[in-house]
């Protein structure tokens, strides 16, 4: 069994994707001072209440985490075909999440200043990796059929 590149590109993926559902994305200041966390299954204010309002965020990143790892499972078997559209899929998965996730910062920030915090653009690095893992995978599939291609028998 030969691993190929865009394999350990969907592994990357998935780790950073964990990271992501881990660690705080961004805090949100309010204009009295009090700081509240926004993470990918919880919105924790000042006072430290806990509200799960915004799950939905979590829950769109495990989708494309799960992606991911169906597409692993796919390249086992190189089907190039399911492959691109997993990672398609994957793509406007995370793209979603970001859509998702700035509609929430308007809805939770009416005047207040956000500070982003690393693991935001965690899903944005994966989105790149998405990207180049489709354009790997149609790189080996054309390999594959450019080298059919070139065999023919003979009378």
């Amino acid at each position: 069994m030969k691993f190929r590149f865009y394999q350990l590109l969907f592994v990357a993926s998935i780790a950073l994707m964990v990271i992501a559902l881990i660690n705080p994305i961004c805090e949100i200041i309010e204009p009295n001072g009090m700081t509240a966390i926004l993470k990918n299954f919880g919105y924790t204010l000042a006072d430290g209440t806990v509200s799960r309002s915004v799950v939905a965020l979590g829950v769109v990143l495990i989708f494309a985490a799960v992606v991911n790892a169906f597409a692993i499972l796919v390249s086992l078997f190189s089907n190039f075909a399911l492959q691109k559209r997993c990672s398609i899929l994957s793509m406007f998965l995370v793209a979603g999440y970001y859509i998702l996730l700035l509609v929430y910062l308007f809805i939770l920030t009416s005047d207040a200043s956000v500070k982003m915090l690393w693991a935001m653009f965690m899903p944005l690095i994966v989105l790149a990796f998405n990207a180049l893992s489709f354009v790997l995978v149609r790189r080996q599939e054309a390999k594959i059929i450019a080298k059919a291609m070139g065999f023919r028998l003979r009378d």
